[in-house]
């Protein structure tokens, strides 16, 4: 066996190692029922309790009694905080500020919450939910180093991006896209309003909604070089520019820009201590009872509605929320659940043992393509014997002799069922006899 050859073929049985990494796992999730299915925590102001909705896998399912088996809907279980299951309907009815449209064919508006009566308009209007991943965080977020300053003409109905885009330098730079030159007179006319409310250059980080497919433009929240938060917006082709100050001297890492349709609300900051603030749009800030929340790894739901002020924080694990009444410090109310779907039960130390590697490309707290490769303890080491002594096994004594029991030993190993079966199918005698050529038949 030439060296070409062996080299060729172990080229193929990585490729091979590499491709089942990434789709075996995802088949086994999907034939085993191990995919793992975050849950939802949710503040009812009519049962004044939190509301869970949960995915059971079918192997839980079974130990469950009647009445509550008799509840799932396609493997999703509704539950107040102590445990008791409730039908799809209940919940929904008990949350009339997300549900609102279903209660109206119900003919359950309007509703009555305390001393107050809610129409179906205010219902509709009464909720703002806002989100956060962490793969919208820097350093893990997409960031294109161009961004449009949007023209936010009060007269105009819809937006229109610009024909500059700026980027930061030791000051703000704006580029005409068509002739890709800078524009200086723009330049100077938006750093010299950034000077006149105390901006110190240079900017570290640009955040904003690179779009014009949203209800209004709230424009660019900037950070100066001492930490200092500015917002940045261009009326009439004027810049006009306004200093946001979170309460408690707190110091922005990340602001998350997200209009919303009534005009409230522009954003959600994140704070240096992994506080979470809402940003309205006259550019003043309310911190938000998020105790726990982890930027790294939490995704963040914020749902502000007329009663409550509520915070949903998971990854995926678990899940916790902190609620208080909306527009009070206090009190607090809290719940923490473990999410049923991530143990996984006996179907997961089987998928680890027919999979030992497992091949991520896209990781939910990165917006990158970000490789990684993980293992599930014992019973992928013990995977990784079984498989890689029955590939040795299976081409020991055949042409290419101790490196080739070595390299199948490896690829079995590495590749679980998948690996074994490519190196014991792909052996080297098997190749070699089909690379006879002519000439040596004629010898």
């Amino acid at each position: 066996m030439s060296i070409l050859t062996f080299l060729a073929r172990q080229a193929l049985l990585l490729v091979t190692c590499l491709c089942c990494a990434v789709w075996v796992p995802a088949a086994l999730d999907a034939l085993l029922d191990l995919r793992i299915v975050r849950s939802m925590v949710l503040f009812s102001p009519v049962a004044g309790d939190f509301l869970v909705q949960e995915y059971l896998p079918a192997w839980t399912q079974a130990d469950l009694p009647p009445e509550t088996a008799a509840l799932l809907e396609h493997g999703m279980i509704h539950r107040r905080a102590d445990g008791r299951a409730l039908s799809r309907t209940d919940f929904e009815n008990a949350l009339p500020f997300l549900y609102a449209e279903g209660m109206r064919l119900r003919g359950l508006v309007p509703v009555t919450i305390g001393d107050t009566t809610y129409d179906l308009e205010a219902l509709r209007r009464g909720k703002l939910i806002l989100g956060l991943r962490p793969s919208e965080i820097a350093p893990r977020r997409n960031d294109p180093g161009l961004y449009a300053l949007l023209d936010s003409r009060p007269d105009r109905v819809n937006l229109i991006f610009p024909e500059d885009r700026f980027r930061l330098r030791d000051r703000l730079e704006f580029v005409n896209a068509d002739s890709n030159a800078p524009d200086k007179a723009l330049t100077d006319a938006v750093n010299a309003a950034l000077a006149r409310e105390g901006f110190v250059f240079p900017a570290t980080a640009a955040f904003g909604r690179d779009t014009i497919i949203k209800p209004w433009d709230a424009g660019w929240f900037l950070l100066d070089s001492q930490g200092g938060l500015f917002n940045l917006r261009r009326v009439r082709d004027a810049p006009l520019v306004r200093r946001v100050t979170l309460p408690g001297e707190a110091r922005a890492v990340h602001v998350q820009v997200q209009e919303t349709r009534d005009g409230g609300a522009a954003a959600l900051a994140v704070g240096s201590r992994n506080e979470v603030f809402v940003l309205y749009a006259d550019m003043s800030a309310r911190q938000l009872a998020c105790d726990g929340y982890d930027p790294a790894r939490h995704w963040l739901k914020v749902i502000l509605d007329p009663v409550s002020e509520t915070c949903v924080f998971d990854d995926e694990a678990t899940i916790g929320a902190v609620r208080r009444p909306s527009g009070q410090d206090g009190p607090l109310d809290r719940l923490s659940r473990k999410t049923p779907s991530r143990s996984g039960g006996p179907g997961r130390a089987a998928a680890w043992f027919l999979s030992p590697l497992r091949l991520t490309l896209l990781p939910e707290d990165t917006g990158f393509l970000a490789p990684r490769l993980s293992m599930g303890g014992g019973w992928s080491l013990f995977g990784m014997a079984v498989f890689g002594l029955v590939s040795a096994a299976a081409t020991f004594g055949r042409v290419g002799g101790m490196l080739a029991t070595v390299s199948a030993l490896c690829w079995g190993a590495l590749g679980g069922l998948a690996g074994a079966c490519a190196a014991i199918l792909w052996r080297p005698d098997a190749a070699d006899a089909m690379d006879a050529s002519p000439r040596d038949e004629v010898d």
